[in-house]
């Protein structure tokens, strides 16, 4: 049984295609189709009324709103795929940029000590930060300083003057220690083990003590006695004249914060 093909919009506003799809459709493409551009001259000149009653056919041929608004989404797609990745390589340079400049502050900060270059890794503002935990020099330190009467940053001066905080520290003459005790010195003090951390920073510090009560609390003085020995401070008069000896004094009140 035949199956009668109904008529498009396509077949009226183009007949050709009607005619290809067989002549009684040709045939009646041609009938109606000037009743159908009838209906849209007078759907064109009909007036508008106040309620919307949806897009005429006529307006759809017109305004084709599907092609142009698949085109605004195709950009708006695109745009949007190209977006956050532009805006995920841009954060990810800014955070790489903060982070090496946040390292250069640390490395800045790292390199700074209170009391002039570091030089080694065992300095006095590392053994400072180490109080807190019970460092054995910092405790023997705040102990010697406690028993004799004397700032801390002193000992401390005296320590990376002599040594720069090596316990097992050994000179040429042979001062041992951390506060660097000649061997007479340390058995007059009674210690018995110059590397011991304990026994070697109260001699020292005694020792300072010491060099202080003999001439009269001047700290220069007594810095100098304890680098070149009292008799050479008395021989000339306090003017000790080694260079070494004068460099030791200034050394010793930098380290400790002292003004020279």
């Amino acid at each position: 049984m035949a199956v009668e093909k109904h008529l498009t919009v396509r077949d009226y506003l183009e007949p050709r295609y009607a005619a290809a799809a067989g002549s009684r459709v040709a045939r009646a493409t041609r009938k109606g189709l000037a009743s159908f551009q009838q209906v849209l001259k007078n759907e064109t000149l009909k007036p508008g009324k106040d309620v919307s009653e949806g897009m005429r056919v006529s307006e759809y041929l017109k305004n084709p709103l599907l092609r142009t608004q698949t085109a605004r989404l195709s950009r708006a797609t695109a745009s949007a795929a190209a977006g956050p990745r532009s805006t995920e390589v841009n954060a990810e340079a800014d955070s790489a940029r903060r982070s090496q400049l946040l390292e250069a502050d640390r490395s800045a900060l790292n390199g700074r000590c209170r009391f002039g270059a570091r030089s080694s890794p065992s300095t006095l503002d590392q053994l400072r930060a180490e109080n807190a935990s019970g460092h054995p020099v910092e405790k023997s330190v705040q102990q010697a300083a406690a028993r004799y009467n004397l700032p801390p940053d002193l000992i401390r001066g005296v320590i990376r003057a002599e040594s720069n905080y090596k316990v097992d520290a050994v000179s040429s003459a042979g001062a041992k220690g951390l506060m660097q005790l000649m061997p007479e010195t340390a058995k007059e003090l009674g210690v018995t083990n110059p590397f011991d951390i304990r026994q070697n920073v109260d001699g020292g510090a005694r020792y300072l003590r010491q060099m202080l009560d003999r001439f009269g609390g001047d700290l220069k003085l007594a810095l100098a006695a304890y680098n070149a020995g009292p008799g050479a401070v008395e021989q000339f008069s306090g003017d000790v004249p080694f260079a070494e000896t004068r460099q030791y004094v200034q050394r010793v009140l930098r380290y400790a914060g002292l003004k020279a």
